[in-house]
């Protein structure tokens, strides 16, 4: 007792030590006693995300996975086209080879041994430089499909590849496309290829999205701005007598607009699940915690009565010494092959507004904030001391926090924790050490 007394009270040292959070309160004078508790309330519950932007992220998804706890999820990709080069001349009577739309793979989530079946749009409408784009955005087609309904098997880990004199460094997924549209490429008006912006009023993008499956399922990464692998080929011969076989190149690159468009359907999904994220019975959060990415479902966490704790005298206070949220992952997680584990969660609180801010523990760096995912322990754990501090002062409103996964509007994951009344060993909980000063 008597040392944990004593790293209570030191606050001298230039950097916090986990114990020493709220310790500049004390003046030399003041004893305290060195109390802890796991026990304190928690309300917390699933719901899923009104809203997340996902435009010009570093990796798009494609794909449709029919997860067994959370349903349907299928990712589509909007976007825009750049020209390799300006002035393009095709020759004098040009005939179109193929056309092939080839993407980087950049990881997946989910099984790749499902047989996938992908189309490809020309969008109808012009994508906006200045609007932004969330995951529920979408934007009118025409109707012939591109891509026929390719069908494909991921092979996002194939490298090696040998295309004509090319071999590429990364895995790739190639998508033929229709002749149709390479006729419309290369019989446009010279004027279209006279600037970048003047070919995105001629083809104002694409849309590439995947039949929903049945079972099982993946949802595949790619690398958008990679240009020498992410691109769409025109191949043409410049006569119908040439024999050169050329290739003209179009781009996605950081200044174009792409975004990704992700639908749900929950009521697919485990009845547990249903009941707690679609018809909103937030008391089942009290077991299970659910969690996705693709712009899909978020917690809710928040701590009812803290504000009602008090010192237990007027003349006393409490101090928070460490507060340490442990996040304990559930037993209902599958096979990690097919869903891969997360690498870090996000923690933010919720202003009286309903706007979002970091908790002030975030500013005292990773090592001591936390939030990354330990394969040992298995779980999750945020210091938040000095956010529960202020709220026990009065400094800081009790609104909750939103927990999600960090990148959610770009990667694919999924994760489960155990609720704070879990039948598990291992739950949802908040271990505080604290001192009452001047009892």
């Amino acid at each position: 007792m008597v040392l944990l007394i004593t790293l209570g009270i030191l606050s001298f040292s230039c950097k916090k030590t986990t114990e020493s959070i709220g310790n500049g309160l004390l003046s030399e004078g003041d004893l305290m006693g060195v109390y802890y508790t796991d026990t304190i309330s928690i309300d917390c519950y699933s719901t899923s995300i009104d809203s997340m932007l996902t435009k010009g992220m570093t990796s798009v998804l494609v794909g449709s996975i029919m997860d067994p706890v959370m349903g349907l999820t299928n990712a589509s990709l909007l976007t825009q086209l750049h020209l390799s080069s300006t002035n393009q001349h095709f020759g004098d009577n040009p005939v179109v080879d193929s056309v092939v739309l080839q993407l980087a793979y950049n990881g997946y989530f989910g099984d790749t041994t499902t047989l996938q079946t992908i189309h490809v749009y020309e969008l109808a409408d012009s994508l906006s430089t200045v609007d932004n784009y969330y995951q529920f955005s979408d934007v009118e087609v025409l109707p012939t499909d591109l891509a026929n309904g390719y069908q494909f098997y991921p092979k996002p880990k194939t490298t090696g590849t040998i295309l004509g004199i090319d071999t590429l460094t990364n895995p790739v997924l190639r998508i033929p496309l229709s002749n149709s549209f390479g006729e419309k490429l290369i019989s446009a008006d010279t004027s279209v290829y006279a600037t970048p912006e003047d070919f995105k009023q001629y083809v104002y993008g694409l849309k590439i999205c995947c039949e929903s499956v049945s079972e099982d399922g993946a949802i595949l990464s790619f690398y958008p701005t990679s240009n020498t692998i992410t691109v769409l080929q025109l191949y043409y011969h410049e006569n119908p007598e040439a024999e050169t076989r050329m290739r003209f190149n179009y781009y996605i690159t950081a200044d174009d607009v792409y975004f990704n468009q992700y639908t749900h359907d929950y009521t697919l999904g485990s009845p547990e699940f249903v009941q707690q994220v679609v018809e909103g019975d937030t008391m089942l959060g009290q077991q299970q915690v659910y969690l996705q990415s693709m712009g899909g479902v978020r917690a809710m966490i928040r701590f009812p009565h803290l504000t009602e704790w008090k010192a237990p005298s007027e003349n006393s206070h409490i101090i928070i010494n460490e507060a340490k949220l442990i996040l304990p992952n559930s037993s209902l997680l599958p096979d990690s092959s097919v869903y891969q584990s997360i690498s870090s969660l996000a923690l933010l609180n919720i202003n009286g507004d309903g706007t979002t801010s970091v908790l002030p523990d975030y500013f005292e760096g990773a090592n001591y904030y936390g939030g990354s995912y330990s394969s040992t322990k298995k779980q999750v754990m945020f210091r938040i001391s000095e956010h529960l501090q202020k709220i026990v002062k009065g400094e800081q409103s009790n609104h909750g926090m939103y927990l999600s996964i960090t990148g959610a509007s770009y990667n694919a994951l999924r994760w489960i924790i155990n609720g704070p009344a879990s039948e598990e060993d291992e739950k949802l909980r908040c271990e505080i050490k604290y001192s009452i000063v001047g009892e």
